[in-house]
């Protein structure tokens, strides 16, 4: 052995005993403190998919045999990871449901909620990724770009493309054979339609003339589901792959669009969807609507689950509402709210542990059960002087019983208020809701006398020129409640002394005559109580439909070629409206959502009664992952953004 070699061995010896020195004295010693570290530049989020998927027991079968494609080449690259409200589920079962027939599509539709961008579960929360992983806008604010998730497929396998969205846009929104009205309004811009720019297979452009502030909201989260949505017009994407073969703009063969139109349609058996469940059962003569899971379903959930796990929704045809109720009230639904009356609640409650249910009371997103409507745009030039006075619509609005017409009408399960959002609302502001809500007649009957309305010897208020002041109230009705609440309303008013006179009438009557500025104060359910800026019709005269003022709404609607130019007041909450259909900052426009709540609220442009009267909500005990809490909406598609595909039976 060299020199060098007994040295080296030697220092190597020296250095493993300084080593074994340093840590048994590092041991017996104070633990030193650490030296701050730089977290690492990116980080793994906490719903990252794993690298291995799971799938339901029918489709690994299916794969055993050849018939269906392993689970990680049916999911995308970047599956959605969907997070369970309550506990990771387990795999099988029929959701039990009933509807009415085809027209009552979203006893169905809601349920399968799957749009380019999606509603938060918290509507206070921003709108979230859904088919479209991300989406950014321009700096200013006239391109939006949106990220498909890649290798996303059709229920029959096929790619789901920015293919889809063109074939949407050029052969459906464009074509006037399908869309006679021409584009929706939100993909419309300072007159003129969207452009649109394909990048790639999995990311598209969106150009505006001007900034788009409801693209994102109406547009991708209300309406960006797969076109038709049932029997409202709405979609941003369609399958090209299967639908083309039905265009006649392809299809030479075919000379109009009847049999596009039936290919297209929700309940067509053959059309490949994006949804958890695809209806595969349903035709003439039917008395069960069955759609059964879809394998190529893009979303998973933490554990790496496919969803969903509830192997088929059946839906049974009733040929009624007391039918189905009874069905329910007998434990023959597994989750449901669509068409569970109210005035059931009782005997609901009663039967709970017998058929083994439980019954949730969550709250609609409906303002007002009822809205009165006193038009500011009304013909009668004497009526609409009296109509515009605030102190006018402040005295009919104290008037009301609130508190009776809710224990009449609503079991005492509503909340007595005057129109404004509901509390989940990011609009929410609580001041609005008790505004001119008291029950005071003594101050109904001073404020009336003050603006010179006084009675005459008969008891009866009189107009400034002395003739006797006459009010019709027009509506519909199409629950009891409804007609108990407008007579208890009529009756109050006409106890100070305002002579009011009720008429009722069917739909097809009534919504033409209010429309057209002829009714002198309508009623109506008030919805749109979470996100009204998606369709502000209740907020301001925004068009014929807001019963306000609806000859202001057309003249907003027209862009001042129809209808009157209205006054300061209302003209005031349109710009603010433009101000917000410009602006892409969501924090923003929350600020001028409020502002513009808050105007509505203070000037009662509606008078509401009773409001946030909850739905009965049927659950089964064993189905899991169901929220006590929750408000519903049908603009937010509920219960869509509960995530039904995480919905479970405990077995």
């Amino acid at each position: 052995m060299s020199r060098n070699t007994r040295n080296f061995r030697w220092l190597t010896l020296l250095l493993s005993v300084m080593v074994i020195l340093s840590l048994v004295l590092s041991a017996c010693g104070p633990t030193p403190t650490p030296a701050p570290t730089k977290p690492p530049e990116a980080t793994v989020p906490p719903t990252q998919p794993p690298s291995k998927y799971k799938e339901a027991p029918t489709l690994a079968e299916l794969v055993k045999a050849g018939k269906l494609p392993p689970v990680d080449q049916r999911l995308p690259e970047e599956p959605l990871v969907v997070k369970p409200i309550e506990s990771i589920g387990k795999y099988g079962g029929t959701w039990r449901r009933g509807f009415t027939g085809i027209k009552d599509f979203h006893a169905y539709g809601r349920q399968v909620y799957d749009p380019i961008l999606r509603w938060p579960r918290d509507p206070k929360d921003p709108i979230q990724p859904g088919l479209a992983k991300k989406w950014e806008w321009s700096a200013d604010g006239k391109i939006l770009t949106l990220y498909l998730r890649k290798g996303i497929k059709w229920s029959d396998g096929k790619p789901f493309t920015t293919r889809d969205i063109t074939f949407w846009w050029e052969d459906i929104e464009l074509n006037k054979d399908i869309t006679p009205a021409g584009p929706h309004a939100e993909w419309v811009v300072a007159g003129k339609p969207m452009e649109l720019e394909v990048v790639d297979d999995y990311t598209i452009k969106l150009k505006f003339a001007k900034a788009n502030g409801i693209a994102l909201s109406t547009g991708l989260a209300f309406h960006g589901n797969q076109w038709p949505l049932g029997f409202e017009r709405f979609g941003f994407f369609a399958p090209r792959h299967y639908l083309e073969q039905f265009h006649p703009k392809y299809n030479k063969e075919l000379k109009d669009y009847k049999l596009f139109e039936d290919k297209a349609f929700d309940f067509n058996t053959e059309r490949p969807v994006l949804t958890a469940w695809q209806i595969k059962e349903w035709g003439p003569g039917a008395t069960k609507l069955v759609a059964k899971r879809n394998p190529y379903y893009w979303k998973v959930d933490p554990a790496g689950n496919q969803l969903p796990y509830i192997d088929e929704i059946a839906l049974d045809l009733f040929e009624s509402d007391a039918a189905l109720n009874l069905k329910a009230i007998e434990g023959g639904i597994d989750f449901q709210f669509r068409r569970m009356a109210l005035a059931n609640y009782p005997i609901f409650k009663q039967n709970e542990k017998k058929y083994g249910y439980h019954i949730l009371t969550w709250p609609d997103a409906i303002p007002s059960k009822l809205g009165f409507f006193f038009n500011q745009s009304i013909a009668d030039q004497s009526l609409r002087q009296i109509f515009q006075n605030k102190k006018f619509r402040q005295a009919m609005s104290v008037a009301i019983d609130r508190k009776k017409i809710n224990e009449a009408s609503y079991l005492g399960l509503g909340k007595p208020r005057n129109f404004t959002v509901v509390h989940d609302s990011a609009y929410y502001q609580p001041e609005l809701e008790d505004l001119n809500a008291q029950y005071d007649p003594a101050l109904a009957n001073k404020l009336l006398d003050e603006i010179g309305l006084k009675k005459g010897p008969d008891g009866w208020r009189t107009k400034p020129d002395g003739t006797r002041l006459e009010i019709t109230v027009e509506g519909m009705v199409w629950e009891k409640s409804m007609a108990d609440e407008m007579e208890l309303v009529v009756a109050a008013w006409n106890a100070v002394g305002v002579k009011v006179t009720l008429k009722t009438m069917t739909r097809e009557i009534y919504w033409p005559r209010a429309c057209a500025n002829e009714v002198q104060v309508a009623t109506w359910t008030t919805d749109r109580g979470l996100v009204p800026m998606v369709d502000p019709i209740y907020i301001f005269p925004f068009d014929e439909r807001s019963w306000m003022a609806p000859l202001f709404g057309i003249w907003y609607k027209s862009g001042g070629k129809l209808g009157e130019k209205p006054p300061e007041e209302f003209k005031k909450a349109m710009d603010l409206y433009d101000k917000y259909k410009v602006t892409v900052d969501p924090k923003e426009q929350v600020k001028i959502g409020k502002e513009l709540v808050k105007m509505a609220g203070e000037n009662l442009w509606v008078n509401g009664t009773v409001g946030m009267v909850p739905n009965v909500v049927v659950v089964k005990d064993n189905l899991k992952n169901v929220p006590k809490d929750f408000t519903t909406d049908w603009i937010i598609m509920s219960p869509g953004t509960l995530d039904p595909p995480q919905f479970y039976f405990e077995k």
